[in-house]
């Protein structure tokens, strides 16, 4: 336990430091310490261990996603592996995420490599859960209420599920987003609990519907179509009887079809026997009320009938026989136990019928008095229909109504025709079929006056009981005929009250449809408006029943739903008539809302356009579509509309209209009450209360109006009195307020007053034309509610003059008040003919309808064409000019600007229709086109501020400047501006304001957005630079340093920008004073980030000139303006304050500002020593000091400079080093130009010295080198500095360099680039020129006889260098080569275009083209224009010429191009060199390909330039003299041209070749292979088996052919040096010649005799060493048998051929070889003993073998080894002359004899 805890601690002690990532990474990768991460995280974490893990594998999954993009799936799958995930879950639903279709296409193919058929298995199943992970994302509900159990959402997570947990999230996501693909997957169970822990009874009601419902199935929706599949069973309705919550009647009916009952009603009887008696299912649920006390309950409350249903048991009959119901039960028992059907039965039954009459009606006299029960008697006895004729007649059945038509039937028809006759048993089944309680308290009244007289009820008819009977003309006839005879009189009340019977009559029957009719036409004929209730009736019909609610809103917000309902499922057609009927009740619903449900699925589809029409139609108010902008997919959309529909103003005036009708019943008049259809509200009334609503009475709906009736106000002022005229407006007022009678055209105008209806004085006006005008004014007033007001201004009036402005007043007062349309209507009405009648149709128009459409305007038109005539007169009225009119009328369109408008785009269109109506052309008091612009500008202020309108009338009204300055100081500068701007007023000082106050409000907005405005504005620089300036004061000198430099920094720019110096209003030497010293004081955070400023010089000129500079000393202090520099405050400096001086004059240095580094030296008097020493070297280069004037500070530090650092100057070393270049020791280059003029000592020592002082240079070092490097350009080029400083154009200087011989011409070349800062393109440009035009010059034709076209050089020479041998040096002048080279194929393109404009072909214009023009133009004329025309035409280049200069540019660039290993400009080069190759071709131009191949030299690449060599015979082109690099190259891509592509005569080819470049070895290769295939067709002619050849003449020429090949090869090896091989090819060609030799023998001893082939020996086919023995052994002799061992490199046993060929073959000769030819050693002959001795021991023995091995032995020098040898083998004469002689002293000695048989043993 300890090593563990101690082994942990390690690990968390090692995984501190590093990144959590990393660690979840490196753990998941490598599968170890998982659990330990977690809990080392989840510790630092501070949060639960089951949290983080989800967090860990977040990490992880997006570490594998992450390996998977990079296509590591092995990794990926190891490291799902190691954190126990799914790999096939995650590597598939990685592919469905994936949006790279190639990478998806990639995992999925790994799946299916793994396991191919268990991968076709799973994948149906990884794609269903894959589209269940879609859903469950999609619906963030559903994740958030199971964040729980299922964290993260992935195909893992949900197969992992338990099923059944997996199945209720299935049911779930099924009701969350209705996919009808999840239903096949969803449990019954499951869903029956969802549905019910939901409260969803309509679906439940829906389910058990379904479960009965057997045919039509299919044109049920899909989850209905499931719930029919679905049968329930008793586990779901007990679990719904348990869990369900209040459920409904019909679902509680279901459920007791079914046989269940929730606890509640599970002992009441009554509500049980009620539902199924509802649901019609007694018999079905017999088995369930057998086990219920059923019987007693219904005989307790008399439900008689229904104890013969068979679901009631006799035997519980039977228990109830005691007691008074005794003779009931006994009848019914006997009903239920005998069958009708059967006779006995029949009798019994009636038998028992009898019984129970006479128990129960004992007032009965006789049988006779029941009818019927002789009629039963006559069925059991005589059953036959011809009896039965008889027997009614003869009966008291006459008086039983019911059998009346039998007697009738029998008196029409013959005794005979009884088939027509119905059956007795039939007759009976009718007579039983009569339902005596069809009709409740009304009994069906018997034929016999007494049992009527006892049973039957009395009842009085009324009106209902023919409405009933469809009789509604009649019931109306008797309503009104019972009243009158009851009451005399009928009000309106009785009326509605009948009315009000009739509504709830036919909703009780609404299915009824003619009896419904005829109550429609009963409400109509009591003229009552019944379109509420139709339109009820019509819903209640047409669409489904709804769900029982407790509110009348609910009521019609259902049917609202299953209007949209049915618009989806039809979406073609719009239920207009249905959603008519719904917003007819819902505009009668006076405490409701309206419905919605239609609204807002228009609104969450957008569908504006019909949200419009429906508004408009149904005239909906703007608070419904207010509420219905939460709906809108586009919320913009909805306001958008709603505020169109708000600018509508007649549209909302008819909603508050509506409303008003609505809201306040009382103001309708009884009329209205009685006859409006919108107003019909006792239906409503009568609806809600049907639907269980508290609402108020029929009666309280029901109102009266109080005013008077208009005709008793006509009769009352009716009488004779004559007509009085009105004199004048006091008389009319004295007249309106008189209390005397008067005619009855003033009694009517008194009442219009009184009564407050104009109405009275039109009908005044009736009366006669004298009083009309009067009658219009009267009218106007009443309509316009300005009667007492004018009461009020006539007492102030005076006659005549002010009568005019009192009618004028009331008309500007209808204006005022909007009242548009009275003012219109009073014309039309009283003035039809006066042409003002145009100009208030235009306001009407405008004012009303919001129609400002072009038949406005002409009404307007025509009133100004009628004014301009003085054709306008109004009534009552004195004529008034024409211009005070125009100013009238011009008044009373101000007004309606001012007042009738609700928004300002509606004013705005007012004034757009008034400057359309061209207004300006007839009346000059107004520009209304000017208002139209200034109200654009200013509409929003005019109100706030309080401005008069008619004021407005002229431009210079000071109202317009008013306006602008109450702008201005309410802070509206932009419109102040815009407003100044139209009125050509002065805009300085709105604008300065503007800034001000932004200023003040702490906004500070950019430089430039200041800049813009004084530019868009024509406004003085000047204000601006004092803007900053103050904005600069305010700043705090401590915290807003920043923001002050920043501030002064802008004014300084302002000033520089527009040249504001000097200036009197400001000191630009103190700003910048005080700016720098800002900039001293900021933090160094601070530093990093801010802008420095620059000098106008600068940034102007030398920023477009790259920073070069071009002035000279004196020029550079003109242009910083030293001696005018004057500061009043100065300010004491910081030694940190002077380091960072220092640092910024360092800084502008660094960027070539030298102009305000000179300007802040003589403002802070302080240079620093970079400064000093620039401005030293512009002395000393200019020549106004000298070294001799440096002091001695200076000379010190100038004393320790080394030359080793002049090559901060040099960027090209062009082959020569910087000392050797810089030096004023030139005597190395003096004697290859000593025509060229050396610089004087002088200038040597001042450029060292400059060298010098740029080399100590820290900063500025640009400044110092451009200084040094354009001094030694003039030094180089004996020009003037200055001169040369001062050059802009680089083409001068390096013209110059070209042209003059001097010294260093490529330094003098790179030190002007250098200088001029030219940049890489320039100078690629600038070399690609020159060097084209060095290629083109040589190229044309040579007119001067002195000059030798053979002694011109093939490339002119550039800057005294030959482009061709010192190219790499131009190429170190450019320091991009890969952009010369692209130079250089433009030069190749323009060349292509030069030669179809030479062919007058098209050709594509470029830049390269024009300069290519350029230098043939130059170059093309002859110096002597004597031999051609003076039209000056360039020379025509020929194609060879440009074929030439194509292939030289090419070669160029390849160069460039492979300095800097550009492949792409490598490739580009080789496929326009492929190109050429083709035209030279054709052109058969075999030097420019070789020039190409070699000059390029990328062999391989260009073979193809050996295909068209080779196949235009023309390979000898390629052995020309090159170069030793360039003739290596070549050689070996010879070489492997021919080898690898073998083309025809290649042979003859290599060997050409291999004779040009004296290739030894090729040919010696060559030799040996055309020998061994020599060999190889002998091998496969002449050879018999593997050891025999035919001999013939042909084989002897081929042996002979491949010994001279071998001669051949042998010698070029020597040639070569190759010693080795040489041996083995004279190896070969000795074993040719043997081979000869064997051959020719074999001939010779064929001689002439025999047909057949002469064979010899093979030795030229040993393929094994086996057959090398069987040679040597054989058949070789010794001299052969080395030659054959020298060619195979086989080693020789000569112990084994001595043996077989002098011992076992006797050859004696064999001996005398060996012995010439190789040295004989003890060691063979030892080994030949040894050999001899195995082969006997299987082989016999032979005495001419003993002296063959005799012979042998003799041989032998060692004594011991002879005489052991010739002991061994029995040589007994040798072993005596051994003892013989003196050499058996040295045999004793070493006492051999004693193991001689020892010895031989072991040999």
């Amino acid at each position: 336990m300890m090593n563990s805890v101690q082994a942990r601690n390690k690990i968390f002690k090692s995984w501190s430091g590093i990144s959590e990532v990393s660690i979840i990474k490196e753990v998941a990768t490598k599968g170890e310490h998982i659990e330990l991460c977690i809990e080392y995280w989840a510790g630092k974490r501070k949060i639960a261990i089951p949290e983080y893990r989800h967090y860990f594998h977040d990490v992880v999954q997006a570490y594998v996603q992450r390996l998977l993009s990079e296509r590591l799936v092995c990794k990926a799958e190891n490291v799902l592996h190691n954190v126990e995930r799914d790999v096939k879950c995650f590597f598939y639903q990685y592919a469905c995420e994936c949006d790279d279709a190639d990478l998806s296409e990639f995992v999925l193919d790994h799946l299916r490599c793994r396991e191919p058929q268990l991968y076709e298995q799973e994948q149906p199943v990884l794609d269903y859960y894959w589209r269940l992970v879609q859903q469950v994302r999609e619906c963030s509900e559903l994740q958030a209420k199971h964040q729980d159990l299922l964290p993260r959402v992935h195909i893992e997570a949900l197969m992992k599920l338990p099923e059944q947990v997996l199945q209720q999230l299935l049911v779930e996501l099924y009701f969350a987003n209705g996919n009808e693909t999840l239903l096949p997957e969803l449990n019954k169970q499951l869903v029956w609990q969802h549905l019910v822990a939901a409260g969803a009874q309509h679906q439940l009601r829906r389910w058990c519907l379904c479960e009965q419902l057997k045919d039509g199935r299919d044109q049920l929706p899909p989850l209905e179509q499931a719930f029919a599949m679905w049968q329930i069973d008793a586990a779901m309705y007990e679990y719904a009887l348990v869990h369900l919550k209040e459920p409904c009647e019909r679902l509680r009916n279901h459920f007791a079809s079914a046989g269940y009952f929730f606890p509640a009603e599970a002992s009441d009887m009554s509500t049980l026997l009620r539902r199924l008696c509802t649901m019609q299912c007694l018999e079905q649920q017999q088995p369930l009320l057998s086990q219920l006390p059923l019987a007693k309950h219904m005989l307790q409350r008399g439900y008689h009938t229904l104890l013969l249903l068979k679901c009631v048991p006799i035997s519980s009959l039977e228990q109830q026989l005691v007691g008074e119901d005794e003779p009931l039960l006994s009848l019914l028992i006997d009903l239920k136990t005998h069958e009708l059907t059967d006779r006995n039965g029949f009798e019994l039954i009636s038998q028992s019928v009898q019984s129970y009459l006479e128990r129960t009606h004992h007032a009965a006299d006789s049988l006779q008095e029941q009818p019927l029960l002789t009629f039963f008697d006559f069925l059991c006895h005589e059953p036959t229909v011809r009896s039965l004729e008889g027997f009614l007649s003869s009966s008291n059945l006459r008086r039983v109504p019911y059998l009346n038509s039998l007697m009738q039937r029998f008196e029409r028809h013959a005794t005979n025709s009884c088939s027509a006759l119905p059956t007795a048993h039939e007759l009976f089944h009718k007579f039983k079929q009569v339902n005596l309680a069809a009709a409740p308290g009304e009994l069906v009244s018997f034929s016999n006056a007494r049992l009527s007289q006892r049973y039957a009820r009395k009842a009085q008819l009324n009106y209902t009981h023919y409405l009933k009977q469809q009789r509604s003309a009649y019931a109306v006839y008797y309503l009104i005929m019972e009243q009158l005879q009851l009451y005399g009189q009928i009000t309106r009340t009785q009326l509605f009250h009948a009315c009000e019977t009739a509504t709830q009559l036919a909703l009780q029957h609404a299915g009824d449809e003619e009896l419904v009719t005829h109550c429609v036409a009963c409400c109509e004929m009591l003229d009552f408006d019944t379109q509420t209730l139709r339109s009820y009736l019509h819903l209640q019909r047409q669409l489904p029943p709804a769900v029982a609610c407790g509110s009348y809103t609910l009521q019609l917000e259902q049917w609202d739903q299953a209007l949209v309902q049915q618009l989806l499922h039809q979406p073609e057609h719009f239920p207009l008539e249905s959603y008519q009927a719904l917003m007819r009740l819902a505009a009668r619903n006076v405490q409701g809302k309206w419905p919605a449900a239609m609204l807002q699925h228009f609104a969450e589809h957008n569908d504006w356009w019909q949200l419009l029409l429906l508004f408009q139609y149904f005239e909906l108010p703007l608070t419904e579509l207010r509420q219905l902008l939460p709906h809108f997919k586009c919320k913009s959309l909805g306001i958008h509309l709603l505020r169109a529909l708000s600018y509508d103003g007649s549209h909302e005036r008819q909603h508050k209209r509506a409303a008003n009708r609505r809201g306040d019943g009382q103001t309708n008049s009884s009329q209205e009450t009685m006859t409006n259809s919108s107003h019909s509200s006792g239906l409503d009334a009568n609806l809600q209360q049907l639907q269980h609503v508290n609402g108020q009475s029929l009666c309280d709906l029901l109102t009266h109006n109080a005013q008077p009736d208009l005709f008793a106000l006509v009769l009352c002022s009716s009488n004779s009195l004559p007509e009085e005229a009105i004199s004048s407006l006091a008389r009319l007022a004295e007249l309106m307020q008189s209390s005397a009678n008067h005619c009855s055209s003033i009694n009517l105008l008194k009442h219009c007053v009184r009564q407050q209806m104009p109405v009275l004085a039109v009908l005044a006006s009736t009366w006669g034309e004298h009083n009309r005008d009067w009658c219009w004014l009267l009218w106007l007033a009443v309509a316009s509610g300005q009667w007492q007001q004018l009461l009020q201004q006539l007492s102030r009036a005076k006659e005549p003059l002010q009568q005019t402005e009192l009618i004028w007043s009331v008309i500007r007062g209808a204006v005022k008040a909007g009242q548009l349309n009275a003012l219109l209507h009073s014309f039309c009405i009283f003035q039809p003919d006066c042409s003002f009648l145009h100009l208030c149709r235009f306001l009407q128009l405008t004012g009303q309808r919001q129609d400002f459409s072009d038949s406005t305007i002409v009404e307007l038109r025509q009133f100004f064409c009628n004014c301009s005539q003085d054709a306008v007169q109004l009534p009552l009225c004195e004529p008034l000019a024409r211009k005070q009119l125009m100013q009238r009328c011009i008044g009373l369109l101000l007004l309606q600007l001012e007042c009738n408008f609700d928004c300002i785009q509606q004013q705005q269109k007012f004034l757009d229709c008034i400057c359309r109506s061209d207004v300006g052309d007839i009346c000059d008091l107004l520009d209304f086109c000017l208002l139209h612009r200034i109200f654009g500008v200013a509409a929003p202020w005019l109100g706030q501020l309080g401005i008069d309108y008619e004021q407005l009338v002229r431009r210079d009204s000071l109202e317009y400047k008013r306006l602008v300055d109450a702008l201005t100081e309410a802070k509206a500068y932009d419109q102040a501006l815009q407003l100044a701007t139209l009125l050509q007023l002065p805009l300085a000082d709105i604008v300065y304001a503007k800034w001000l106050a932004e200023l003040e409000a702490g906004q500070l907005r950019l430089h430039e957005q200041y800049e813009q405005e004084i530019e868009q504005h024509a406004l003085p620089p000047a204000i601006l630079v004092n803007f900053l300036l103050q904005a600069a004061a305010q700043q705090q000198p401590d915290t807003q340093l920043r923001r002050r430099y920043e501030l002064l920094q802008s004014s300084l720019g302002v000033i520089k920008q527009h040249h504001l110096f000097p200036n009197e209003c400001f000191d630009r030497d103190q700003i910048e004073y005080d700016m720098v010293i800002c900039y001293l004081q900021l933090d160094a955070e601070q530093l990093e980030s801010v802008e420095l400023y620059h000098s106008e010089y600068f940034e102007q000129i030398m920023r477009q000139e790259r920073c070069v500079l071009y002035k000279s000393f004196s020029e550079l202090k003109e242009l910083a303006g030293i001696d005018d520099l004057s500061i009043a405050n100065k300010s004491h400096l910081t030694a940190e304050m002077e380091q960072r001086l220092i640092d910024l004059l360092n800084l502008l240095l660094d960027e070539g500002d030298i102009v305000e580094a000179l300007r802040l030296q003589e403002l802070f008097e302080f240079r620093p020593n970079d400064l000093r020493f620039i401005v030293f070297a512009m002395a000393l280069a200019e020549g106004v000091t000298s070294i001799a004037n440096l002091s001695n500070k200076e000379r010190q530090l100038l004393s320790d400079i080394e030359k080793s650092a002049f090559p901060k100057f040099n960027r090209l070393t062009l082959n020569q080093s910087p000392m050797n270049r810089c030096s004023s020791d030139l005597s190395d280059s003096y004697s290859t130009l000593e025509f060229e003029e050396i610089p004087s000592k002088e200038k040597q020592e001042t450029l060292d010295t400059l060298l010098g002082i740029g080399s100590k240079l820290k900063h500025g070092v640009e400044l110092g080198r451009r200084i040094v490097l354009a001094y030694r350009t003039a030094m180089y080029l004996d020009k003037e500095y200055l001169d040369v400083l001062r050059t802009k154009d680089v083409s001068v200087l390096l013209k110059s360099a070209a042209e003059e011989e001097c010294l260093q011409r490529l330094l003098v070349v790179s030190d002007i680039h250098i200088s001029t800062r030219l940049t890489h393109q320039e100078i690629a440009e600038s070399l690609a020129l020159e060097l084209t035009t060095c290629i083109l010059r040589p190229r044309f034709y040579i007119f001067h006889a002195s000059q030798q076209p053979r002694n011109a050089p093939r490339n002119a020479d550039l800057w005294g260098h030959n482009i061709d041998r010192d190219f790499h040096l131009f190429l170190e002048l450019t320091p991009s080569t890969t952009l010369l080279g692209n130079c250089l194929l433009d030069y190749c393109d323009a060349l292509k275009a030069y030669r179809r404009y030479q062919d007058n072909k098209p050709y594509v214009q470029s830049k390269a083209f024009e300069l290519l023009s350029g230098i043939i133009t130059l170059y093309g004329l002859p110096l002597s224009l004597n031999t051609v025309s003076s039209s000056g035409i360039p020379q025509v280049l020929s194609h060879k010429k440009q074929n030439q200069i194509y292939v030289e540019l090419l070669i160029k660039a390849h160069l460039c191009f492979v300095h800097e290993c550009s492949m792409e400009g490598i490739a580009s080069v080789l496929e326009r060199a492929k190109q050429l190759n083709g035209q030279l071709t054709k052109a058969k131009s075999w030097s420019l390909i070789v020039r190409l191949l070699i000059g390029i030299a990328r062999y391989r690449e260009m073979f193809y330039c050996f295909d068209a060599l080779i196949e235009n015979e023309q390979f000898e082109s390629l052995l020309g003299q090159f170069d030793e690099d360039q003739k290596s190259g070549l050689r070996q891509a010879i070489l492997c041209y021919l080898r690898e592509y073998n083309p025809k005569n290649g042979k003859e080819l290599l060997r050409l070749a291999a004779h040009h470049f004296l290739m030894y070895k090729e040919l010696a290769e060559m030799w040996s292979n055309e020998a061994q295939l020599i060999l190889e067709r002998v091998r496969n002619s002449a050879a018999v088996g593997s050891a025999e050849l035919k001999c013939s003449h042909e084989l002897q020429q081929q042996l002979q052919q491949a010994l001279e090949n071998y001669t051949h090869a042998t010698e070029n090896y020597l040639l070569d040096n190759k010693l080795i091989l040489a041996q083995q090819s004279v190896a070969r060609a000795e074993l040719m010649a043997m081979q000869l030799d064997l051959c020719n023998k074999a001939m010779e001893r064929r001689g002439g005799g025999g047909s057949s082939l002469p064979l010899c020996i093979s030795v030229i086919g040993v393929q094994t060493r086996d057959q090398f023995r069987e040679l040597v052994n054989q058949h070789l002799s010794v001299p052969q048998t080395l030659i054959l061992s020298r060619a195979y490199g086989y080693d020789i046993n000569w112990s084994e051929a001595l043996l077989t060929q002098f011992v076992l073959l006797q050859r004696a000769n064999y001996l005398q070889q060996y012995l010439s030819h190789q040295r004989i050693n003890d060691n063979v002959i030892e080994q030949v003993v040894k050999s001899y001795i195995l082969h006997t021991q299987s082989n016999p023995t032979n005495a001419k073998y003993e002296l063959s091995l005799a012979h042998l032995v003799e041989l032998i020098r060692s004594v011991t080894l002879k005489y052991k040898l010739a002991s061994i083998l029995g040589l007994k004469a040798i072993v005596m002359s051994l003892i013989n002689d003196s050499t058996v002293h040295y045999l004793r000695d070493t006492n051999f004899g004693r193991n001689e048989l020892h010895n031989a043993t072991n040999m």
